[in-house]
This record gives structure tokens, C-alpha cells and sequence, in this order.
């Protein structure tokens, strides 16, 4: 199973997603209470709400599910709804009659603030810091240029200026952490490649062994046996379809390695590394070799539903896949230490756990346990039988 196209952005962290839908939507209230309190007329009051609620529909835009290719197209969106309304605001609140002295007071400058906060949610990496600064500089445009035109003085926005500090040093921090994982991510594709390395060069070995075994000594055997002269044709025919078996490039070269050795995982795994997700994998993994191909397959889904599973939820990039195998069958365990989460709180009829991993095991005669707490991480233990499945 190759997964949906479509997933949802996702923050810095859950954390931040969480604070910054909060913290926005808190300070856009704070704007209109401040607009109240300063003696703004019902029907500016009204308006305001109207403008906020398109600010804020803006910053939800950064949660729209998209492909990778769309998610700048969706930032940009963001960026103009969100500018949209604040240019909106700023025009009612220059019509109304509320004490507007500068473009960096109350109520404007919660506003800028608020658009800041909606910002960590355009993605990882540098995207929160590109869209703030893409919203400050469309803001105190349209501040320094609309602003005196509608009376109202352009000022330097303290406030607006230390979220941007906020929101810079937290995608800095993020961005330097996930360069600190590089190097062993690094490490453990190199140490994959040598071990895919290493596979390749002794089943090309084995099968040498067979190819001079089959053909070359068999054939050795049959001259040794014939009597002077000249060879019979069948001799002569056999001599020369192995001299056109070693005369070719690829004769020693193992057929569908990848498939051979597990690909249907390995290839589930490398999916999910496509997406952004650092899997350790570990274990005895010449075992998924043994196993039959509809549990192959079914294990391979399952665990490629776990890492899924790790990357929407667990709000961390990194997980270990280990093999572990035994006389009667295989178990394979996907963890994470990230946010966790309580099993027993989870509707049983939630596809990603019920169909898409315990159904999938269970078809092919194997069992899934799964250990989880919240702040601790998540264990699943997969557990399949070598054979063809129930």
C-alpha cells in the first residue's frame, strides 16, 4: 500500500500547531475587545469581526490537506487571504471613530501578531519563517503606504517584530536539529547500502556456485567419460549453450534481488523515508526472505500504516523497525518516541489501526499488539507466520 497522495500539512511540531492556532485566534479577539473598549460604533464592531474572521480563515488555510508540489500554492493563498483582511480592517478601522493613532497600536498591531502565529503551521523547516516574513512585509506596506493616505501614521511595530523574533528562532531551532540528524540518517543509508552491497556480492556467489556447478562440471564429466574422437553433437550443443551462459554479462547476477530479500517492506520503508521520515532499521532482516508472499505483502502494508501512523501523529521523524525471528514465524516491531497516546481511548473502528494493520495481519494468520502512553511513544509488535498465511 503506497498511502494516499494527499496528507495533511504539518507544523514545527504539534506543540507549536496547537499554540499558534490558540494564540491567534486569542489575540484577533483581543483586537475586537480592544476595538469595543475604545468606543467603536456597532456597525464597526461588526465589520471588524467580519475582517478577523477572514484573517483567521487565511491562517487556516496552512491546515488544507495537500500534495508536496501544492504546499507553496497553499502558503501563497494564505499570505493574501490574510493580507486581504488585514488591509480590510485597517481601512474600517481609519473610517470608524476609534482613536487610531499609529499603525503599530491597538487594535492592529494583535492583528499583525495574530497572522505571525498562524504562520507556524505553513510546514516545516524554513516555510514559517518565509511566510511571516512575507506577512510582515505586506502588512507594514500596506501600513506605510494605505496608511497615511486613510490619517493614521505609520509606526514601528515592537510587538509584531519579537513574534517574527519567536517564529524565526523556532524554525532556526528546528532547522538545526534536523541537520543534526542528518549525519546518522546518513550513516544509516550508507551502513543499508553496504548491507545491500554485501547481499548482492554472496548471492552472486551462491549462484557462480550453481552456474560452475550445473553446467561446467557436469559438462567436465561428460568429456571425461566419452572415448577418444571427436565429441557427439549433444556434447558439442551442451559445450556451447555454457559457453554462451558464461559469455553473458549477467550470468551471475541475482534475479529480482529487492523481492528476494523482503522488497515489498524494504520498499514500504523507503516510501515513507521519501516522506521525510528517518526509519532505523535493525534486526534479521535476511528472515523476510521466508516468508510467503501474501504475508509478505500484508506485513509490508501494516508496517508502512505504522510509520504513517508515526508521522501524521506521533509528532517526531524518527522510528525504529526492528526484525526479530524465531522457529515459527517473524515479529517485527515499528516504535517511535514520540507523543504517544492512550489505546484504550481510541474508537476500534479507526481504519489506520482496525483495517489497515490488524485486519491485514490477522487475514494472514498473525496477531498485532500494540503498547502505548502518552509522552512515552508508541510500540506496535507485528507478528506473522513464515508459511503462505491462514
Amino acid at each position: 500500500m503506497s498511502g494516499p497522495p494527499w496528507s495533511a500539512r504539518r507544523a514545527l511540531s504539534d506543540g507549536l500547531r496547537a499554540a499558534g492556532l490558540w494564540y491567534g485566534g486569542a489575540v484577533l479577539l483581543l483586537a475586537w475587545g480592544a476595538t469595543a473598549v475604545l468606543g467603536a460604533a456597532p456597525p464597526t464592531l461588526g465589520l471588524l469581526a467580519v475582517t478577523s474572521a477572514v484573517v483567521a480563515a487565511g491562517g487556516l488555510l496552512f491546515l488544507l490537506p495537500v500534495s508536496r508540489p501544492a504546499g507553496a500554492v497553499i502558503v501563497l493563498a494564505a499570505v493574501v487571504v490574510m493580507a486581504a483582511g488585514f488591509a480590510a480592517s485597517l481601512v474600517v478601522l481609519a473610517r470608524s471613530s476609534v482613536p487610531l493613532t499609529s499603525t503599530a497600536g491597538f487594535p492592529l498591531s494583535p492583528m499583525k501578531s495574530a497572522m505571525l502565529a498562524f504562520a507556524v503551521n505553513a510546514g516545516r523547516r524554513r516555510a514559517p519563517l518565509t511566510a511571516g516574513l512575507a506577512l510582515v512585509a505586506v502588512s507594514e506596506t500596506l501600513c506605510a503606504i494605505a496608511g497615511p493616505a486613510l490619517g493614521v501614521r505609520w509606526g514601528f511595530d515592537l510587538p509584531e517584530a519579537a513574534t517574527l523574533a519567536l517564529v524565526a528562532l523556532a524554525s532556526t531551532g528546528f532547522l538545526i536539529a534536523g541537520r543534526r540528524t542528518e549525519q546518522p540518517r546518513r550513516a544509516s543509508r550508507a551502513a543499508a547500502g553496504e548491507e545491500a552491497l554485501t547481499r548482492t556480492r554472496s548471492i552472486a556467489r551462491s549462484r557462480a556456485a550453481a552456474v560452475v556447478h550445473d553446467t561446467v562440471l557436469g559438462d567436465l564429466a561428460a568429456i571425461a567419460a566419452t572415448g577418444p574422437g571427436r565429441l557427439p553433437p549433444a556434447a558439442v550443443g551442451r559445450l556451447e549453450r555454457t559457453l554462451e551462459l558464461l559469455a553473458s554479462p549477467d550470468w551471475a547476477a541475482p534475479a529480482a534481488l529487492p523481492e528476494s530479500i523482503g522488497g515489498p517492506v524494504l520498499a514500504a520503508i523507503a516510501r515513507r523515508e521519501a516522506d521525510g521520515l528517518v526509519v532505523r532499521l535493525d534486526g534479521e532482516l535476511t528472515e523476510l526472505r521466508g516468508l510467503g508472499t501474501e504475508v509478505e505483502q500484508a506485513l509490508a502494508a501494516a508496517i508502512e500504516q505504522c510509520l504513517v501512523n508515526t508521522a501524521k501523529h506521533a509528532g517526531t521523524e524518527i522510528a525504529d523497525v526492528t526484525v526479530l525471528a524465531d522457529r515459527d514465524g517473524l515479529t517485527v516491531m515499528v516504535a517511535d518516541a514520540g507523543s504517544g497516546f492512550d489505546p484504550d481511548a481510541v474508537d476500534r473502528n479507526r481504519l489506520g489501526i482496525s483495517t489497515a494493520v490488524r485486519a491485514r495481519i490477522a487475514e494472514v494468520g498473525g496477531t498485532v499488539r500494540v503498547f502505548a502512553q502518552p509522552g512515552v511513544g508508541t510500540t506496535v509488535l507485528l507478528t506473522v507466520p513464515k508459511g503462505a498465511g491462514a
